[in-house]
This record gives C-alpha cells, sequence and structure tokens, in this order.
C-alpha cells in the first residue's frame, strides 16, 4: 500500500496538516522517487524541519534518507576527518539572521568557507540564505541603512547568491519569509525556547523550497508547460464567442487571464517550453492567438500548437514527438477536470493541474507546483525558447536531402573539458536528458567535478551554433581510461540537436584521446530504458562490435589500431585553445 501524497498539497496548508500527513508516510510509504542522502546542518534547532522533508521529498518525486545533527555544530561536523555528513549526496545548510553578527564581509567569508569544506568531502551544498528581522530598530529606514541587521542581511544573501552560481544550490529564504511576510515567517518565542526560529507555519514553506530545489537538480524539473486555451488562456468559448468576443485584457476576469499569460511567459525566460493542446479549429485558435485584443502571448511564444479535436492525450503525444521531449518532462495545465483526467489515465507519466475557477489563483496555483522550481540556472535555460524557434525555422528550410538539410544548417561545433563555467549546465543535462543517452546515469554536480579533475577521464561538453541560433551546451561526453581500454560512461545529446550527428565528433574526440593515452580500444554502453529507445542502435552505427548483451543492456568495442573515429563532414569544428 501506498499513500497519496501531495500534488495536492500545499505549504499554505500549514504546519498541522503537513505534520499528520509526515507521520502517515512514515507509516506508509509513498510512491517510490529518487532516492538522496540529505544531510541536514544548522546553527539553529532542525528537528521540525527534518521531520517534515521526508514529505516534501516525496511530493516533489524524491525519497530522502535524512541525515540529522545537532545544531550550532555546523564547523564541528564539517570538518572532522571521519565525519557521517560525508554520506549524504547533499549537505543543507542554513543559518538565521542571529549569525550576522559581524561584518557583510566576515559572514560572507564563513559559509564560504563552509562551501569549500563540504566541496571537499564531494557533497552537494545547499545553501539556505537569512530572512531578515521581523523587527529592526531602524523602522521603515532599516533597508536604506547600512548599520541596520535589515540591511546587512540583505547585502549577505545578495554576495552569497552571486558567489553560489555555479558552485552550490542557493534558496532565497528571504524572497520566501517576503511571500509569507516577516512577522508571520517568525517566532520569537520558539526561538527563546527551544533555537527554533521560524514560525510553525512557515516551516512547510522551507521543507518544500529545499525538496524542490534538490529535485530539480536531479532532473525532476518539468521543462514544458501544455496549456488549453478556453477557460485557462482566455474567458469564454472561442467557438462560440469568436475571437473579439473572448474575454483578456479587460475587466476584472480578462486582466486576471493576462496576468497568467504574463506568467507564463516569464517562465519561458527562464527555459521553461510552453505548448497549447486544444479542442478547437486550428486556424481559428491561432488567429486568435495573435490577433485577440489583450493577448500578451503570441504564437512565437509557443514551441507548438495543437488544436484540432482529438482526446487531449493524443494532442499531447503529439507535442512530445514534435518537440523531442519526453511526456515525464510536462505538466498539462486545464480547467477542465474531465481532460486532465483523460490526459493522466493515458499518460500517467504527465503531470496534470487542473485549475481553480477563478484566473486570478491560475498563476499562484502553478507557481505552487513542486515541479515548476528552476533550482540552479544556466545560460542555456535562458536562451532555450530560441533554440528552440531555431529548430523551427531549421526545419521549414528542410530538403528532402539529408545531406544537404545538413550541410545548410552551416553548423560549427566546440568540444572543450568540462571547467567550473561549464560545470552547471554539464550536470543539468546529466540530470535531465533522456532520449539520447546511452546510459542515464545521474552523476551529481560533485561528481562530474570529480571526474572532470581526474586526469584518467576525458569529460568534454560540446557546444553548437548552426546559422539560426547559438544552442550552447547541447553534448556532455564523459570516459574512462581503464586497463588498456577508455569506457564510455556517458553520452548524450539534448533533444533540440539530435539528428544532426554532432555526436559523430563527440566519438570522434574521445577516440582521439583515447589513441593520445596509449588506449587500444574504445568501449561503449547501452543501458535501455522507456526512453533511450532512439540510440539503441547508435555504437554499431558508428562501427562497434557486440561484446556481451543481456536484459541490462548492451557492451559495444572499438578497435583503434585502424585510428579514431570519423568526425560528421557537416559539423565544423571552432578552434578552442584549450579543447580536446
Amino acid at each position: 500500500m501506498t499513500i497519496d501524497v501531495a500534488v495536492e498539497l500545499s505549504p499554505a496548508d500549514g504546519f498541522v496538516a503537513w505534520t499528520q500527513r509526515a507521520k502517515a508516510l512514515a507509516r506508509e510509504p509513498g510512491a517510490p522517487g529518487i532516492e538522496v542522502r540529505l544531510a541536514l546542518l544548522a546553527t539553529y534547532t532542525t528537528d521540525f524541519l527534518a521531520e517534515l522533508l521526508p514529505l516534501a521529498g516525496s511530493r516533489a518525486g524524491l525519497t530522502p534518507e535524512m541525515l540529522v545533527f545537532p545544531f550550532g555544530q555546523v564547523e564541528q561536523v564539517l570538518l572532522a576527518p571521519e565525519s557521517p555528513f560525508r554520506e549524504g549526496d547533499y549537505v543543507v545548510l542554513a543559518g538565521t539572521h542571529h549569525d550576522v553578527t559581524g561584518t557583510v564581509e566576515e559572514t560572507v567569508k564563513r559559509w564560504v568557507g563552509l562551501w569549500d569544506a563540504a566541496a571537499r568531502s564531494g557533497v552537494r551544498v545547499v545553501q539556505l540564505g537569512f530572512a531578515p528581522p521581523a523587527v529592526d530598530a531602524f523602522g521603515a529606514a532599516a533597508w536604506r541603512a547600512p548599520q541596520s541587521l535589515s540591511y546587512r542581511v540583505r547585502e549577505v544573501n545578495a554576495r552569497l547568491a552571486e558567489q553560489a552560481a555555479g558552485r552550490v544550490l542557493f534558496i532565497d529564504v528571504e524572497q520566501l519569509a517576503a511571500q509569507i511576510g516577516l512577522a508571520h515567517w517568525e517566532d520569537p518565542r520558539s526561538w527563546y525556547r527551544v533555537r527554533q526560529p521560524y514560525a510553525a507555519d512557515s516551516l512547510p514553506w522551507l521543507a518544500a523550497a529545499i525538496a524542490d530545489t534538490v529535485a530539480a537538480d536531479r532532473g525532476r524539473a518539468a521543462r514544458c508547460v501544455v496549456v488549453d486555451l478556453d477557460g485557462t488562456l482566455w474567458g469564454g468559448i472561442l467557438g462560440d464567442d469568436g475571437v473579439d468576443g473572448i474575454r483578456v485584457g479587460t475587466g476584472a476576469e480578462g486582466e486576471a487571464f493576462a496576468d497568467f499569460q504574463r506568467y507564463l511567459r516569464a517562465l519561458t525566460e527562464r527555459g521553461v517550453l510552453l505548448a497549447v493542446a486544444s479542442k478547437n479549429d486550428r486556424d481559428l485558435a491561432l488567429r486568435a492567438i495573435a490577433e485577440a485584443p489583450g493577448m500578451v502571448l503570441g504564437v512565437d511564444d509557443f514551441t507548438h500548437i495543437v488544436a484540432d479535436w482529438r482526446p487531449k492525450s493524443e494532442q499531447l503525444q503529439e507535442i512530445s514527438e514534435k518537440i523531442r521531449l519526453g511526456l515525464g518532462s510536462m505538466v498539462f495545465v486545464d480547467d477542465n477536470p474531465a481532460e486532465c483526467a483523460q490526459v493522466v489515465a493515458v499518460h500517467p507519466e504527465v503531470r496534470a493541474l487542473c485549475l481553480p475557477a477563478s484566473p486570478a489563483k491560475f498563476a499562484g496555483e502553478l507557481a505552487g507546483l513542486p515541479w515548476l522550481h528552476p533550482g540552479a540556472l544556466s545560460n542555456e535555460d535562458f536562451t532555450r525558447q530560441a533554440s528552440y524557434q531555431a529548430l523551427a525555422a531549421a526545419e521549414q528550410t528542410a530538403s528532402d536531402n539529408l545531406d544537404e538539410f545538413l550541410a545548410g544548417l552551416e553548423m560549427v561545433a566546440a568540444i572543450e573539458p568540462i571547467t567550473g563555467t561549464s560545470l552547471d549546465r554539464a550536470a543539468q543535462l546529466i540530470a535531465k536528458t533522456n532520449q539520447f543517452n546511452l546510459t542515464t546515469r545521474r552523476h551529481t554536480q560533485t561528481q562530474v567535478k570529480r571526474m572532470a579533475e581526474d586526469p584518467r577521464w576525458f569529460a568534454a561538453t560540446l557546444r553548437l551554433r548552426d546559422r539560426f541560433a547559438d544552442h550552447g551546451i547541447v553534448g556532455v561526453l564523459l570516459a574512462e581510461a581503464v586497463d588498456g581500454a577508455v569506457e564510455i560512461d556517458t553520452l548524450l545529446l539534448s533533444c533540440r540537436v539530435i539528428g544532426r550527428n554532432a555526436e559523430n565528433n563527440l566519438l570522434a574526440a574521445a577516440a582521439e584521446w583515447a589513441l593520445a593515452q596509449g588506449s587500444s580500444r574504445l568501449v561503449g554502453r547501452y543501458l535501455p530504458t522507456a526512453r533511450n529507445a532512439l540510440v539503441r542502435e547508435l555504437y554499431p552505427e558508428h562501427g562497434f562490435s557486440v561484446e556481451a548483451e543481456n536484459d541490462q543492456g548492451s557492451v559495444f568495442g572499438y578497435d583503434l589500431s585502424g585510428g579514431a573515429l570519423a568526425r560528421s563532414p557537416h559539423v565544423r569544428e571552432a578552434q578552442m585553445q584549450h579543447g580536446y
């Protein structure tokens, strides 16, 4: 038996509801998720927070194992040579405004130093920012007075967030506290009695933020939001009311729909794709999106638009195939409970949100989903929408001759060692890529960093641009020199560039590195999953021979005595100073 956790459970439901569900989860486990070991180190008592984290994790698709330590022992635990925190995958570091006792520089130096100590142990850091005090002697001038505690807390948060980029996961607790209101975020009585700074009803928000951040880092974040039209993007029924009769942009209801569209557009700006699945006449739907007064979103904001009379499950299948993204990476948003139920019945991996009656609540409901937490953002996230638009433009120029099409793209690749500047993106791809991924091994950022620093490993990224767009880092290859051979551990490409033969260049670079190491063989593995059948024959197609095969997968070998593999004739490689 499993219990139904938390898609319906919101942090706004409060501490009592969360505690009851957490106890039920402890008795009857929920659906299995990604297993993670989570160490919790804080300058305050974390017993109540630790009780809620397994529930928050289950809500986000994780199965957390908690490692809890006494409060106030942060340095002692991190610096101890045999500390059990090293057994964790992640360590949450947390303090309060009570810890901001010295200068801003001193506080930042302390916590950044703790990051370095954790990194040396190979554990990924999740740093919680600081909530400012609810009461400040400087009153309304606190944010403007450098002497005030509120001012110093804000400065500490800003500097930690800046230094966290590419190094650790940072949770903006100040922003969370602002949502709740500082007067309701902390509880001075609890602080003085048991050294627990937060109000009870703040703890579900904090637990959810931690779990959602870790889940996003492990590839659980949704990558595409698929929306209905009637009752979702606008009020009214397009087929009955016509383009001029739908309600968006004016009036109380219309303004709410417009603001929801602004929220959706903001999602695209941080890399979430938008698509439409609607039971409507296609030509009329396209005209309404492009021409209806008050519309915020336009046709170009959507990666794909499906409007016809098929079941929504079939529409989502088409979107999945068109944008080369698995259904498990999608959130389906509709105001009709029957449509949501139909989609989930056919595609249980799709995460569905049935909207409330009032459009004023749409953005808040969508924002509250654990799957839309951004986690860490890379440069490629900010350019994803443009990259997909370029993909559509490229497909429009496609001819019947594949060679002519690929040559016409004028592709340029750069194969580079994974460094501090590309580590975040490499780890992000490893966590999220499913279709063009030969092994789907989910290495953490810390593990990838170790490989990149180990001379026995070839650890490279592939950047790709064409005449339509710069797609950024879209490929990763990790391989280890072992006993005279080089074994490929990970080979993957973003779905945006599947079918362009860019993987040829990655394999060729790995083969050349293997020869430079004195290796005679290149070994690759294919470990089948429900979503990577696309690459089942990749190694044989590149001249590899089958060496072993069973239900768990296949092992392939390539004899390097005849030289390295060939690069794609359609992908020119840029000359990089530190490239492979």
